[in-house]
């Protein structure tokens, strides 16, 4: 009788928040910089591309930074983050709406923060979106749940939010960040470039590699294979975890070439960064950069994060395009 009762749960689960083995993230293999999504800022003065000048400042309240000249941007212009397939049909995919909240001077531009206003989702259709927003709750609702180690309950706008935001793949790195003979290597997605050599990264305030990197303020990131994706998510308790010798690296390391980082051997390339801007905003501190050295050692693809729900629509699109080839 439990077994039957048990099996109906999953099925109503199934039906109602869609498939069991649905996840939120899905990582995939692509060439850097990713060619798949295009990303555009829309306003009163037109379009404008901003695919690789964007990143999550910071995870609660969801704040979007965007690189950007000095443009005339104030709280009273409607904007909009639009992203796109940049081949095929040009679909548009998702949109997140956006209300200037601040801005940071990056050199001869600027670094805007922006908060949600809204977010639109259209890899789903419309039943799915509907199935989708029940999964959303209940994931809300776990996370409130006494015992949850999340110390972030996202609202549900976040969360929407956050699902129109992957459609754009992300990629995984390595930070490597060293003070005195003390040094932490943590992965991290929450990066991104906001223009030429400018470079963000939002670290969560209950990182332990938050101090290190505050007092180094010298950071290596190394690109890496989607091979070594396991590899990557085991050092992801190195963000509780105190700081550690050299020695202690459980993989092969080179050192970095201008600050003598320990940065993987298999790194397919590192870029070296020192933190000119420390601004707290949250959740997360945001850590704006200037990149001072960039080599790549190899190519191949590299690790990068999606959705669960754009990885669905990659897939639907595979199948359209697959099976009128198969019918001719």
């Amino acid at each position: 009788m439990i077994d039957i009762i048990s099996r109906v749960r999953c099925l109503l689960k199934s039906w109602l928040l869609g498939p069991v083995g649905f996840r939120q993230h899905y990582n995939i293999g692509l060439r850097d910089p990713q060619a798949e999504v295009s990303v555009w800022l829309h306003g009163p003065d037109g379009p404008q591309d901003v695919t690789y000048q964007h990143v999550i400042a910071c995870a609660h309240p969801l704040t979007i930074g965007i690189g950007l000249d000095r443009i005339a941007v104030t709280e009273q212009k409607r904007l909009s983050l639009q992203f796109r397939e940049r081949n095929g049909k040009h679909e548009v995919l998702g949109e997140i709406g956006l209300r200037l909240r601040d801005r940071i001077a990056v050199g001869s531009g600027q670094l805007y923060l922006f908060e949600v206003r809204d977010s639109r989702n259209y890899c789903l259709r419309s039943v799915q979106r509907w199935r989708y927003g029940l999964r959303c709750e209940y994931v809300r609702w776990s996370s409130g749940r006494p015992g949850n180690s999340s110390q972030i309950r996202p609202t549900r706008l976040e969360t929407r939010s956050i699902s129109t935001f992957y459609i754009c793949p992300r990629p995984i790195v390595l930070v490597s960040v060293m003070n005195g003979k003390v040094c932490n290597i943590f992965p991290m997605d929450l990066i991104g470039p906001i223009g030429v050599e400018a470079f963000c990264l939002a670290l969560h305030n209950t990182s332990t590699a938050l101090p290190l990197l505050e007092r180094s303020r010298t950071i290596a990131l190394s690109s890496i294979p989607i091979e070594q994706r396991s590899l990557v998510y085991a050092l992801g308790k190195n963000h509780s975890s105190p700081p550690f010798s050299k020695d202690q690296i459980p993989f092969d390391t080179v050192t970095s070439s201008r600050f003598g980082l320990p940065v993987p051997r298999f790194s397919s390339r590192v870029r070296e960064m020192q933190v000119v801007t420390i601004r707290p905003l949250g959740s997360h501190k945001l850590f704006v950069c200037n990149t001072l050295e960039d080599r790549a050692y190899a190519s191949g693809l590299q690790l990068f994060v999606i959705h669960g729900i754009y990885q669905f629509w990659r897939q639907r699109a595979f199948r359209d395009r697959v099976e009128p080839s198969n019918r001719e």
